[in-house]
């Protein structure tokens, strides 16, 4: 459950709901440019942290600096300490009016990029009037672009670079006088912003299974618009040529309180694919989940270990980004197992491993990783009956009458559930012992024991997450721990849901 103000918690309730927001951050670059590269500075003040200038950490400090006008007595700037470590604030230069910043790549990259993106000193409310930006290769300059009367805080400069290992960022006039150059954060690419005005169409789909027997999912799919051409193929100086699988899209969700706009993240994904029609007055996209670069990569980890081990060289068959972050259960290092001869995906050594220590898999909206237990503490959300579109569907399964679980070399554990009914099977080649069988054989019986599912559609409120244990309301009553299995979210100027759980007895 995604955690919002009492406010926020409030004003979803009313029958008439302020504007609701959307926002896309979408990075198009070359695959791993940004994250190979170094950055060094010349003229450097004391207190400089240029390195952060090339990662999205929050620059939030003011200092008061001695420069004209930085020593405002109203607490807005705060003095600068006696000694390191300072707060991050990218780039400053010693002097004032001139500086410069080089980003040095540790191999020449010949694959094509759009140009820079270049944040100045936002916090300041400042930017350079002039500057110019250089790529290199080796010493031979490849692009060179000078920029005049530049009156952007953010500035994208579009340039085809190609076979270059460094890039060089002159200041030569600075938009104040007698103030420092200050750069907050370099992309090598380009930074764009998709908001609502931006924006025809868009879902977000999440699905998961209790018992890990499928692989979950959690993908995006939006339409934007190209009434300017900026998408289409043929255009040469647009952007479609520089799309390539696996670009990084971070998605928020924001909700308008008290007149300030309430943000909550949506999830990180990655570019899978995208569509743009010749002629067409829109560019379609999907994006999904980390499982992008598990579905196709092929394992090539150990053969055998415990099941901790097996999913941390899926990991790292799949070639996943330095900064992927996961949480694994540590029951998952109780069990060993030995994989099946024959070729896998990353995705299926996951999904099986999962299967076999009794976990669920899913991405939160951090982009972290999980595969443990499921977290069967009711959150307290309530789908309300008062903003559902129609009632609820309330499905019964066949009664469950055994479970059973093959281990070993084609042995059977058989769980006697009830007199009637049918019996539910699993199969993993992971499950190497009677013992392990008899666990996961429980382990099913308790998510399928209550036999019922429900479904809905509802106005949605964008904090219900995946796996969420969640309150849904009936013209008979409250179903009380409903485990969110399926949950989808459309935005066309507003939040639509629907939703699919299993009840669960806890």
């Amino acid at each position: 459950m995604i955690a919002v103000s009492e406010e926020w918690k409030e004003v979803q309730q009313r029958f008439l709901l302020p504007e609701t927001h959307i926002e896309i951050d979408c990075t198009v670059t070359e695959f791993g440019v940004q994250e190979s590269a170094q950055i060094s500075g010349t003229n450097e003040a004391d207190i400089t942290t240029t390195i952060s200038t090339l990662y999205d950490t929050p620059k939030t400090v003011k200092y008061a600096t001695n420069e004209l006008n930085l020593w405002a007595l109203d607490g807005t700037r705060v003095i600068v300490p006696d000694e390191a470590p300072y707060a991050d604030t990218g780039y400053v230069s010693e002097t004032d009016a001139t500086g410069s910043i080089i980003v040095t790549l540790p191999e020449v990259h010949t694959g094509s990029t759009a140009g820079v993106t270049i944040t100045w000193g936002g916090r300041y409310d400042e930017y350079p009037s002039a500057f110019e930006i250089i790529a290199k290769n080796g010493t031979e300059v490849v692009t060179s672009k000078k920029i005049e009367g530049n009156t952007s805080q953010v500035t994208a400069i579009f340039a085809k670079l190609q076979n270059y290992d460094s890039i060089t960022v002159n200041v030569l006039e600075w938009g104040l006088p007698y103030r420092r150059v200050r750069i907050e954060r370099f992309v090598i690419g380009h930074t764009m912003t998709f908001t609502k005005s931006d924006i025809f169409s868009y879902t977000h789909e999440q699905m998961g299974h209790l018992n890990s027997g499928e692989l979950p999912k959690n993908s995006i799919s939006f339409t934007l618009d190209n009434t300017d051409d900026r998408w289409n193929p043929h255009n040469p100086a647009g952007m479609e040529q520089y799309l390539s699988e696996r670009q990084r899209l971070k998605v928020r969700y924001g909700l308008d309180v008290n007149g300030t706009i309430e943000w909550i993240k949506a999830g990180t994904f990655y570019l899978s694919e995208w569509r743009v029609p010749s002629n067409g007055l829109e560019a379609s996209f999907v994006a999904r989940d980390i499982f992008e670069y598990f579905l196709n990569e092929q394992y090539a980890g150990a053969s055998s270990g415990t099941l901790y081990n097996l999913i941390i060289d899926a990991f790292d068959s799949a070639g996943v980004p330095d900064d992927f972050e996961y949480s694994l259960s540590p029951t998952l290092r109780n069990y060993t197992a030995t994989l099946p001869d024959g070729e896998k995906t990353c995705a299926e050594v996951i999904q099986m491993c999962a299967n076999a220590g009794m976990c669920v898999i899913h991405q939160d909206r951090e982009g972290v990783l999980h595969i443990g237990p499921l977290n069967k503490i009711n959150t307290g959300y309530v789908v309300p009956l008062s903003l559902s579109y129609s009632h609820p569907e309330i499905e019964l399964s066949k009664p469950l009458k055994n479970v059973s679980v093959q281990y070993g070399d084609n042995e059977h554990w058989v769980l006697s559930v009830g007199d009637v009914g049918e019996t539910q099977t699993v199969n993993n080649p992971l499950v190497s012992n009677s013992v392990q069988a008899s666990s996961i054989a429980q382990w099913v019986r308790d998510t399928l024991s209550t036999r019922k599912t429900i479904s809905g559609e509802y106005r949605a409120d964008p904090r219900l997450d995946l796996f969420d244990i969640a309150i849904v309301q009936s013209k008979y009553g409250e179903l009380p721990n409903v485990a969110i299995t399926d949950i989808k979210y459309t935005y066309n100027g507003s939040f639509k849901g629907s939703y699919k759980g299993r009840v669960l007895e806890v």
